[in-house]
C-alpha cells in the first residue's frame, strides 16, 4: 500500500471545479488502497486577512496564526467534500503531529493546514511525512516545477527537470523569507527535513489537477523532482 503526502497550493481552492476535481482524484487514489496525508495552504484567503493584518499593526506572529487559520479553513472544506462523497477522511483538520498519526491510524487519510507561526505549510508537509514515515510529497504548487529563478519575474528562467536537496538549496538560498504570507515555493527548512529523513517531493503544477492524477499515478515526467542528495 501506497503512502503519499499531497501539499495543496491554497489558490486551488479559488475554484469550486478545481477543488471537485481534486476531490474525485483523491477518492479514486484512496479507492486505490493509497493512504494520504493532504496539507493544504491559504492562498488568497490567508494574503488577504494578513493584508487587514498588517494596516492594523499585527505582529508578523499574529498575522501568521491568520494564514494558519485560513489554511485550515481550506482543510475543513476539503474535508466536508471528501466526506459528501462517501471519501472517509478523518472529519476533523488535524492541528498536530501527535493528532496526524492518530488519525493516520485510523483513517489513512487526514487533512491539515498550518501547524504554527514561522512555517511554511511546505515545510508542514515535510514534517508530517516525516512523522508517518511517507518518503514522497506531490506539491500542487502555482508553477508546474522548480525553476533557476522566478518565472513569474524572469520569462526566460529555466525549469529544472531533476534536482538533488543540495541543487536545490543553492537555487533557493536567497529567496526564503519568513514573513507572513510571502513563503516562496519551498524554503530552506523543508528542504532540511527532506535531507534528514530522505523525503523525495515531486513539484506538479496545481492549477491542472490532471498532474496530480499522473503524478499519483507513478509517472515521473511531470514537473520536477527533487531527491535526496548533495
Amino acid at each position: 500500500m501506497d503512502s503519499i503526502t499531497i501539499k495543496m497550493s491554497g489558490r486551488i481552492f479559488n475554484s469550486v471545479t478545481t477543488i471537485s476535481r481534486y476531490v474525485d482524484i483523491i477518492l479514486a487514489a484512496k479507492e486505490r488502497g493509497m493512504r494520504l496525508a493532504i496539507v493544504t495552504g491559504g492562498g488568497d484567503t490567508a494574503r488577504r486577512y494578513i493584508e487587514a493584518g498588517r494596516q492594523l499593526s499585527l505582529s508578523e506572529a499574529a498575522n501568521d496564526m491568520l494564514g494558519i487559520e485560513a489554511s485550515r479553513l481550506n482543510a475543513l472544506l476539503l474535508i466536508y467534500a471528501i466526506n459528501a462523497r462517501g471519501g472517509a477522511a478523518h472529519p476533523r483538520v488535524v492541528t498536530s503531529l501527535e493528532e496526524a498519526g492518530e488519525a493516520w491510524l485510523e483513517r489513512g487519510l487526514v487533512v491539515m493546514g498550518g501547524l504554527q507561526p514561522g512555517q511554511s505549510t511546505t515545510m508542514v508537509s515535510t514534517l508530517v511525512s516525516e512523522y508517518l514515515g511517507i518518503r514522497k510529497i506531490l506539491n500542487c504548487a502555482n508553477v508546474d516545477g522548480l525553476y533557476e529563478s522566478d518565472p513569474a519575474k524572469d520569462p526566460n528562467a529555466k525549469k529544472i527537470r531533476r534536482a538533488t536537496i543540495g541543487e536545490a538549496e543553492k537555487i533557493l538560498e536567497h529567496s526564503a523569507e519568513v514573513v507572513a504570507g510571502t513563503y516562496e515555493l519551498i524554503d530552506r527548512w523543508a528542504l532540511s527535513i527532506m535531507r534528514r529523513s530522505n523525503i523525495t517531493m515531486q513539484i506538479i503544477d496545481g492549477r491542472n489537477p490532471e498532474m496530480l492524477e499522473a503524478a499519483l499515478a507513478g509517472r515521473d515526467d511531470v514537473g520536477s523532482i527533487i531527491i535526496p542528495g548533495n
